[in-house]
């Protein structure tokens, strides 16, 4: 990780986002620096989905601000966002599923001159990141309708690299992947944020966490609640942050019954019966 003590890549302050009469955001703030892996975490309907929606170029804020290397910026669409160096992965995949690898991936911005597309150098482009993803044995040519989820997946994680993002933007982005792609994007993850990338890291799984993240924000009802160094708080004490209450409130240790208590069954013993 990349320790400094310079402004953040990201700044977003007193975000707010209301649909009707409900409320997805309210004053929320949220940093994230270069060469870090930061965990976004929260129950569903905390927000989370909503703040990356607004950082994305999905939706616009009703008040707030948004920096990027100290520029204000602001976006109109998704396009407006990529263009800034911003690259989302959601669970729900954007790859046409009747174009090839190598069409996905170079979709954003085909190699060659004069817009039009260089096939070859578009295929090499594919290989070199399909290679850096863990995805060797991904054919840029196939087409992405033949390719199980998880190879889908990879060739997504392609895609948003194919962009060269300053801050990559991941939401439950691993969910489909089987065990080694899992272990592959972790290896990468840790390679990009060497690199200086800034990386926005959303999943409901505590272990993913604990292993790639360096700082963590817990989100509840639409604001923050605490931005804290990974590792400096327990899974219990996290969970206590995302729902508002304690721990075993929610999941109370279970009391044995007294055998005198169970119902009859079919061990039991009657008055003038022998068992």
């Amino acid at each position: 990780m990349v320790d400094s003590i310079a402004a953040p890549l990201l700044r977003m302050s007193g975000i707010t986002k209301h649909y009707g009469g409900v409320r997805a955001l309210e004053n929320a703030d949220f940093d994230a620096n270069r060469g870090t892996i930061h965990a976004l975490l929260g129950e569903n309907g905390a927000g989370k989905s909503t703040l990356i929606k607004v950082l994305s170029g999905v939706v616009q804020p009703d008040t707030g601000t948004i920096s990027l290397d100290g520029t204000p910026i602001e976006f109109a669409n998704p396009t407006e966002a990529n263009n800034a160096g911003i690259a989302c992965i959601f669970q729900e995949l954007s790859l046409l599923p009747d174009l090839s690898v190598a069409d996905n991936i170079g979709i954003g911005s085909p190699p060659g001159p004069f817009g039009l597309i260089n096939y070859r150098a578009q295929r090499r482009l594919a290989e070199e990141l399909l290679a850096r993803v863990g995805g060797d044995g991904i054919h840029p040519s196939a087409t992405v309708r033949e390719l199980p989820l998880s190879r889908r997946q990879i060739v997504e994680i392609a895609k948003a690299l194919a962009r060269n993002p300053k801050l990559l933007i991941l939401d439950e982005a691993t969910s489909a992947l089987t065990a080694a792609d899992v272990e592959k994007v972790f290896t990468l993850l840790h390679k990009l944020r060497e690199d200086g990338l800034a990386i926005i890291y959303i999943s409901h799984r505590m272990h993913e966490i604990a292993e790639l993240a360096d700082m963590c924000t817990v989100f509840r009802n639409g604001r923050k609640v605490e931005t804290f160094r990974a590792g400096t708080k327990s899974d219990n004490a996290i969970v206590e942050m995302m729902i508002g209450r304690e721990y075993k409130s929610v999941f109370p240790p279970k009391t044995e019954k007294s055998p005198s208590l169970l119902p009859f069954s079919r061990f039991a013993t009657f008055p003038g019966k022998t068992s």
